[in-house]
């Protein structure tokens, strides 16, 4: 009868053996190996299993370390500013040049109808009171662009 052959053990299987021994705490120095690259690795796990504590850690340190959390939080919170096009100054700013613009286009197109009359042009009667009216458009337009910008 032929004997029933061991399976094979791969370099994977032989890791997950002895990372398992290490953390049950059976093994506590490295084993000789003659794979260059399992050494490696075995000596990895070893240096997790010493950076990092079995036993829980106390009350103290947890609120020392959630508080450290959260102040380092804050402080970088506090350093990284918004972008410049989001800041009150420039939306102020904007607003007024478009304001400034607003007034300008305004004027501009109703300057030919805010004439007297006298002149060369017949039949203008009534002029002088239109004028009054787009005036007082204007004047509200003004009102109203500079409300809108005002600070709330």
């Amino acid at each position: 009868m032929t004997q029933p052959d061991k399976p094979i053990q791969t370099p994977d299987d032989l890791l997950a053996d002895f990372t398992d021994r290490v953390m049950d705490g059976k093994i506590t120095a490295i084993a000789s190996s003659s794979d260059q690259e399992l050494r490696g690795l075995e000596e990895t796990v070893m240096r997790f299993k010493r950076a990092f504590p079995t036993e829980p850690l106390d009350e103290k340190t947890l609120e020392r370390m959630q508080t450290d959390f959260k102040t380092r939080i804050r402080k970088e919170s506090l350093i990284s500013s918004r972008p410049a096009w989001q800041s009150r100054q420039f939306r102020q700013r904007f607003v007024l040049a478009f304001a400034a613009i607003a007034i300008l286009v305004a004027i501009f197109i109703l300057t030919p109808s805010l004439t007297s009359g006298i002149g060369d042009v017949q039949g203008t009667a009534g002029l002088q009171s239109q004028s009054i009216v787009l005036l007082a458009i204007l004047g509200g337009v003004i009102v109203l662009v500079f409300w809108l910008g005002r600070r709330k």
